[in-house]
């Protein structure tokens, strides 16, 4: 069987690109958590956000490992009211981690207006899903929720917003 080539889209990559492009700007952020019916807001900048954490779960999310070929159908299609097109990944097996995958990029000039993951967890004592977004400089979004076998559903929502 001949090596196959190539690989999907790569948050890794793409995170990279963004840090090296924007590393060093001043950029005034808003954190919100909500969790349940509790509200929290606080503010912060790029220096001081621990982009680690942030990175951390976007990575996990990664399907470019050619592991991962033939894993996922693939999709494109034009939004031509928005100007946008859009390449969809979808799992072809339930047990994946990455579930969805949807980068929205501008058809005009090719940049990514926005990266949508899904993922799914399942262990014996609980289900987790997550739903991530990334509008670039301008919205990170990180919301998880988790069913557990026995207690109460556990839903949280953490969001920054780039002021610039």
């Amino acid at each position: 069987m001949p090596d196959v080539k190539g690989h999907y889209f790569s948050i890794k990559e793409f995170a990279l690109d963004q840090w090296n492009t924007y590393s060093g700007e001043p950029i005034f952020i808003i954190k919100t958590v909500r969790t349940g019916d509790k509200l929290d807001s606080s503010y912060t900048n790029s220096d001081t956000l621990n982009w680690g954490n942030i990175f951390k779960i976007f990575f996990e999310t990664d399907i470019s490992d050619r592991k991962f070929l033939g894993k996922y159908d693939f999709s494109q299609f034009v939004d031509s009211v928005e100007g946008t097109g859009n390449f969809y990944y979808k799992a072809m097996d339930e047990d994946l981690f990455t579930q969805k995958l949807l980068i929205t990029f501008n058809q005009t000039n090719n940049k990514i207006k926005g990266i949508y993951v899904q993922t799914n967890k399942k262990t014996i004592f609980a289900e987790t899903t997550q739903k991530l977004y990334y509008n670039p400089l301008r919205t990170i979004q990180i919301q998880t929720e988790t069913n557990p076998l026995l207690g109460a559903k556990n839903y949280t929502v953490v969001q920054y917003d780039f002021i610039r």
